[in-house]
């Protein structure tokens, strides 16, 4: 018995494992974008904060996840607030 749960905490890790990749992975491809972004409102002379839509993601990022099943709000702010201002200051 010991030894299936050894095997089965195994998988579920491995499993852990390949989602952290695949959030690794979007994750810079979301800053690339975020970098194509910068270079467009350099070109256009646009403003790196844009607060109405930063406010806009967080709620809609937040109600996705609600949706999803993933009830803490705060975590999901919290979350997407961290990645907004990563890709700030990327668009520096």
């Amino acid at each position: 018995m010991a030894l299936e749960k050894v095997k089965t905490l195994e998988k579920l890790r491995k499993n852990i494992d390949a989602v952290d990749e695949q959030l690794a992975r979007l994750l810079v491809q979301r800053f690339k974008l975020s970098g194509e972004i910068a270079e467009y409102k350099r070109q256009k002379n646009i403003l790196i904060l844009d607060q109405e839509r930063e406010t806009e993601i967080i709620e809609d990022r937040t109600r996705q996840f609600k949706e999803l099943g993933f009830d803490d709000e705060r975590f999901a702010a919290e979350l997407f607030g961290l990645i907004l201002r990563r890709s700030r200051e990327a668009q520096r």
